[in-house]
Order: structure tokens, then C-alpha cells, then sequence
């Protein structure tokens, strides 16, 4: 028995407000329906809801042969999660809430590398302050960037027991603390130290965006609001490289730490009020004897009403994470964008300092604004190509495929990726020490354009694939971005041994290489996911 609600199919808010039009059909085949007024919301099981996606016009989407409301999309496809009835599901929230906290977790995904970045213009003027060469001097930066990997680990089980938002807000009073005390740290391995609790505290706050982001927002929608999550991550580095120079000049090296705590600060403060729990049970059993709904207030200060009633922490759910890595529609975009990140993001950041003082003669201020200027034209213009363009393809694919809405199609638009960053790549070794400053900019610009759109992309992707699983796929994300540190080992040396235009050149290969299996993903993703089937935890959330 199925039922669609076409009423305010542009608006999933009105959708719930209206009541919707049941056509009941029986097992029998009965070409007679009848039509009735109900006001109940199907929530679907993960079997039923990839029947809704690759069926919209379905006859039997319920697994129970009860009566069920399929709400629709603006393009007559249902909604997918269906949206329960309670005002305080998050899929059901106002559009200006689900804006403000997706540019609120959004923003301190941006925190992360922003915090891990600010000193990296003014390492020469930390390594003299602390006694140490500008390359140990680096380790701080690493030991930052390592713990923000790994931390994730054990806060992202948190919050699916105690809810994103507790964790998150701790996760963020250790990032301010970490970056005060890195400020007032006396000497080098004390502030090592104090990196470190800066980067589990801002490897938490970056955990949360993608799990939040599916908590609030449609399967026809993440497209878009992946686009505009991603653009912060990818920007946090830059803009700090624009700031961070200049502010190490102009008030000593201190003042990098200093500013990234009081930036957080102001997110924590914002959150304190605006960051309301988006952890949500769908379990049918648990909204069938649901009858209290959540007010704002106690949605934010609620602690034990936020939490799922239930639910227990286990010791296996911290290895859940890597449980995902089974699944090549896992497995291979975390490589991909693993070297991705690496070569395009990391490798800009750490290296440019050193290059362009060789070959340009630059002080940190300029140089810090020539990465930051560069890499934030190419990412912004990235999103502006590759946000809606996500959902756009998913869409006409979709229609063109019986309406049969595909996670491999996220991809086809990666295929664009695979061209703009090793052309960056390649600009850039070709130009720098052969050209002026500008032309090697253009490279990392147009390199840094082709990775927004596979950022965009492949988280897309990932939540498609596995959506209740999103907190475990967006950990291994985060990790990938930790790994990058490596790229410090062997990339300037590669360079002095080779030469910037084929140590340039072979990253570009690289990236080229490791774009085979996703095209290869494109072609049997689907057999693979039908074939090892979906992880059996977080069913429900």
C-alpha cells in the first residue's frame, strides 16, 4: 500500500504541514484505489528506502504491508529519508536553522586547518624564538595535524551515543585551550605538546559537519550543501596563510595561536545558542511510542533528552571506522582523495615558504598572501561550478535511467577533477624559478579548483552510499587529511634530486593513476555495494 503527497513538493517544511492524499492499493491488483486523508509519515527501513530511490512510482515500498505517505521532491521523487512527523526531527527544521548550522559546522571544519596553518608563514620566526631549524620547527605543525586524524576516532562514536553537540562543544574548548597554550609555551617541546591537544580538539569539530550535514538535509540536497561544507574545509589553510603571515610579523608568532583560539571562541560562543542536537533516532519502534517533542531550548541544553534511549556504547564502535574500509565505494575515494588533498592543499602550504624565499626573495606576509589569494579564488570558483552541478547530474541521470537515482552518479563530475589538478600541478613546476611569482599562482589556483569539485564529489558520494554510516566514512576523511603530512618527508627533496617540473610532474601522475579505480567505481560501484551488502550498525540513525 503506497501513498504520495504531491502538496508543497518544493517545500519538504510544507509537505509536513499539509495533510497528505493516500491512494491504497491492495495485494490483489486491484486497478480501483481509494483515495483518503491521513496525517502519518512512513519511516523507512534501509531496504525500503533504496526501493523508494530506485522506484518512485512504486506499488509496495513498505516491507510490513502497512499503509505509508511517500513525501515527494520537486521533482515528484520521494524524499529520501522520509521525514517523521515530530517537529523536531531535523529533516523537518526551518530552512534558516539548517542553514545556520551547516555554515556553523561548516565553519569549524574550516577551524581545523585554519588552526594547524596560521603559524606555517612564521616558522622562520618560531624556529628562532624556540632554538631549532625552521624544519623542526615544522613538527609542530605535524604534531597538530596527526592528532586531528586520529582524534576523530574516538570522539565520532561519541557523538553518536552522547549527540553531535556535547561533544563538539568539548572538542572546541580544546582547541581553544590548546592554541592559548601554545602561545605561552617557554620552550619547543612544551609547545609540541600543546599542539597536540589543539589538533584533538580541532579533529573533533571537524568530525561532526558531515553527520550533522545528513542528519538535516535530503539525499536530493547534499549535493549543494556538501559544496558549500567542503569549501570551508578546503579554505581553512589559505585563509589562515593570508593571515597568518602578516599577523606573525606584526605581533610576534604568538599571536597565530592566540588568533585561532579566539576565532574559536566566537564559534563557541555562536554554537552555545545556535547549534541545536541534530542526533535523530529513526527507528520505527521508537518514534511509534514517541510523544514528547523536543522544544529549542531543550533541543540545546537538554543532555539526557538529546541522547537515543537505548542505545549503549560498545568498545567495537571505535573500530567501526575502519570496518567501512571493506567497501571499495569507501576504500577507493579515501585513497583518491587522500593524494589528492595531499598534492594539491598540504603540499602548497608547506613548501611554498621555502620556494618562493629561494626563488622570489619573500618575506612571510607576501608569501602567505600569495597561497592564501591563489588557492582561495580556485576553491570558491570550484564550488561555484561543482555545488548544485552535483545534484543536477544526479538528477537528469536519474530521469534518463527510469528515475533510478544512482551514488555512482556523483562521480561522473569528479572526472573534471582528474584533468584541472595535475594541469595545476603541472603549471606549477613548469613556471616556478623559470617565470615571475604570478604564472606558478595559476597553478595552484587551477589545481585547487579541481579539488573543491572532487571534495564535493566524493562526499557526496559516501553519504549516498552509506548514509546512516556518514560519522564512520567522514572519520576516514578526516584521517586522509591527517596522512597528508607525509608529503613534507619527500617532496622538497624529490625536487632538489629532479627538479621542480618532474617532482611537480610526477605528483601529477600519480594523481592520474590513482583516478583509475574511480572511474573503474563509476563502472561496477553498484555490483560491488549489492554484493557485500550495507554494514549492520547505526540502522536507524
Amino acid at each position: 500500500m503506497v501513498a504520495t503527497s504531491p502538496e508543497g513538493q518544493g517545500d519538504p517544511e510544507k509537505q509536513l504541514s499539509s495533510p497528505a492524499t493516500t491512494i491504497t492499493s491492495t495485494s490483489t491488483g486491484s486497478s480501483t484505489p481509494s483515495v483518503e486523508k491521513h496525517n502519518v509519515t512512513m519511516t523507512m527501513t534501509a531496504a525500503e528506502e533504496k526501493a523508494a530511490i530506485q522506484n518512485p512510482n512504486p506499488e509496495a515500498v513498505s516491507s510490513d504491508g502497512a499503509e505509508t505517505i511517500l513525501k515527494l521532491d520537486s521533482h515528484g521523487l520521494p524524499l529520501v529519508p522520509q521525514p517523521s512527523l515530530f517537529e523536531d526531527d531535523p529533516l523537518n527544521w526551518s530552512p534558516w536553522l539548517k542553514w545556520a548550522v551547516l555554515i556553523q559546522v561548516g565553519f569549524m571544519a574550516f577551524l581545523g586547518p585554519y588552526n594547524a596553518a596560521l603559524i606555517n608563514p612564521s616558522l622562520v620566526l618560531l624556529s628562532e624564538a624556540m632554538g631549532v631549524n625552521s624544519k623542526i620547527a615544522a613538527y609542530s605543525t605535524t604534531t597538530g595535524i596527526i592528532l586531528g586524524g586520529v582524534s576523530p576516532f574516538i570522539l565520532a562514536p561519541l557523538t553518536n551515543y552522547y549527540g553531535r553537540r556535547p561533544i563538539t562543544l568539548i572538542a572546541m574548548l580544546l582547541t581553544i585551550l590548546g592554541g592559548i597554550l601554545s602561545g605561552v609555551a617557554p620552550n619547543f617541546a612544551t609547545l609540541v605538546g600543546m599542539r597536540a591537544i589543539t589538533g584533538f580538539g580541532f579533529g573533533g569539530m571537524m568530525s561532526v559537519g558531515t553527520a550533522s550535514l545528513n542528519d538535516m538535509f535530503f539525499l536530493h540536497e547534499r549535493g549543494e550543501k556538501t559544496g558549500v561544507y567542503s569549501i570551508f574545509i578546503t579554505n581553512g589553510a589559505h585563509v589562515a596563510a593570508l593571515v597568518g603571515g602578516f599577523l606573525g610579523q606584526a605581533a610576534g608568532w604568538q599571536w597565530d595561536y592566540y588568533l585561532g583560539a579566539v576565532s574559536t571562541s566566537v564559534s563557541f560562543i555562536v554554537a552555545l545558542f545556535l547549534f541545536p542536537e541534530t542526533l535523530f533516532s529513526r527507528d520505527p519502534k521508537f518514534l511509534s511510542n514517541r510523544a514528547h517533542t523536543r522544544t529549542y531550548f531543550e533541543m540545546l541544553f537538554s543532555f539526557k533528552g538529546n541522547m537515543i534511549p537505548g542505545r549503549q556504547l560498545h568498545a567495537t564502535d571505535f573500530l567501526q571506522s575502519f570496518h567501512m574500509l571493506k567497501y571499495p565505494s569507501i576504500v577507493i575515494p579515501f585513497w583518491y582523495y587522500t593524494w589528492a588533498w595531499t598534492f594539491i592543499n598540504v603540499l602548497p602550504a608547506i613548501s611554498l615558504a621555502t620556494i618562493y624565499t629561494k626563488f622570489y626573495h619573500m618575506r612571510s606576509g607576501p608569501i602567505g598572501a600569495c597561497l592564501g589569494v591563489s588557492l582561495t579564488i580556485g576553491s570558491v570558483l570550484g564550488e561555484f561550478f561543482a555545488g548544485r552541478a552535483s545534484d543536477w547530474v544526479m538528477y537528469q541521470m536519474a530521469r534518463r535511467n527510469n528515475n533510478i537515482r544512482k551514488p555512482e552518479y556523483r562521480l561522473y563530475l569528479s572526472t573534471i577533477s582528474a584533468l584541472f589538478m595535475p594541469a595545476g600541478l603541472i603549471i606549477f613546476g613548469a613556471c616556478v624559478g623559470r617565470t615571475g611569482h604570478i604564472p606558478p599562482l595559476v597553478g595552484l589556483a587551477v589545481g585547487v579548483f579541481g579539488l573543491q569539485i572532487a571534495s564535493t564529489c566524493l562526499y557526496s558520494y559516501i553519504s549516498d552510499c552509506y548514509r546512516a554510516q556518514t560519522p564512520e566514512s567522514g572519520v576516514l576523511f578526516n584521517l586522509s587529511r591527517g596522512l597528508s603530512f607525509v608529503v613534507g618527508y619527500f617532496a622538497l627533496p624529490l625536487a632538489d634530486a629532479v627538479g621542480y617540473f618532474w617532482g611537480w610532474f610526477t605528483f601529477a601522475a600519480a594523481l592520474w593513476i590513482f583516478f583509475i579505480p574511480i572511474i573503474l567505481l563509476m563502472i561496477y560501484g553498484e555490483r560491488w555495494r549489492v554484493k557485500l551488502g550495507e554494514p549492520g550498525f547505526h540502522r536507524y540513525l
